[in-house]
């Protein structure tokens, strides 16, 4: 063997080994930023506007910005956020991405239709999750809710955690909104006082109990957790301690 060929035979060996470790290499994180979100499940038809207002496809695995736009018709779509939290957009609904440290906070922000909201456990000083409606604010810490708007105003529901919910008018009460009870911002006024959600109340129904019927409300129930304890004291005030 020529001192050529031992060359050439180490130089392959080296090239085999680099792509051998490569191929065995952990696959890093995406770290996705501030404000933004990946596309983890697409199900119907979901339209998708970039913060510039072009068109974006709707394909598991694609990242949006915030400000991205989300318009779900005959669809849904689960995102994961940037901070580990999930959020499942239901069928007919608008939500808007926003970045939680500029203007008001938010994550994002629901004008009509349903959400699923999965909260990531807040520790120490990190700042809460907080999304908004157009009657309400919301904010938690850790938990597991949904939110629906209609003409009427905004329903939060809660699962899971303590959620804190207030309306937008200037002085409005905020009201703490335990597992299993549920509470309505209409426009312009503060909270109602949370209710516990009866085993018969459709989960669509508005503020007052009485919202328009919108598709594909009627899987949160399914999604509450099985064992769930009632609370012995419904009624609940803006004195109880807020979420950090």
């Amino acid at each position: 063997m020529t001192g050529s060929q031992c060359i050439r035979i180490a130089l392959m060996t080296v090239v085999v080994l680099r792509l051998a470790a490569a191929q065995t290499a952990p696959l890093q994180p995406t770290v996705l930023p501030i404000g933004s979100a990946e596309i983890s499940e697409v199900k119907g038809t979901v339209v998708l506007h970039s913060p510039q207002g072009s068109l974006l496809t709707a394909q598991r695995g694609a990242t949006l910005d915030a400000g991205s736009i989300i318009e779900t018709t005959k669809g849904s779509l689960l995102l994961d956020l940037q901070d580990g939290s999930q959020v499942l957009v239901k069928a007919h609904s608008n939500v808007v991405l926003r970045a939680p440290n500029e203007g008001k906070g938010y994550s994002l922000e629901l004008f009509i239709g349903n959400i699923l909201v999965k909260v990531r456990q807040r520790l120490g000083n990190n700042p809460s999750f907080r999304m908004g409606t157009p009657t309400a604010v919301i904010t938690v810490r850790g938990t597991r809710f949904s939110v629906q708007v209609n003409k009427r105003g905004t329903r939060v529901e809660v699962f899971e955690g303590l959620v804190e919910v207030a309306g937008l008018m200037q002085g409005s009460p905020h009201v703490l909104i335990r597992p299993g009870f549920s509470t309505g911002v209409e426009r312009d006024r503060g909270p109602e006082q949370p209710r516990e959600i009866g085993p018969g109340e459709p989960p669509d129904s508005g503020p007052g109990g009485e919202g328009s019927r919108n598709p594909g409300m009627g899987q949160e129930r399914e999604d509450q957790p099985q064992n769930q304890q009632k609370q012995e004291h419904p009624s609940q005030n803006s004195s109880e301690r807020k979420p950090d």
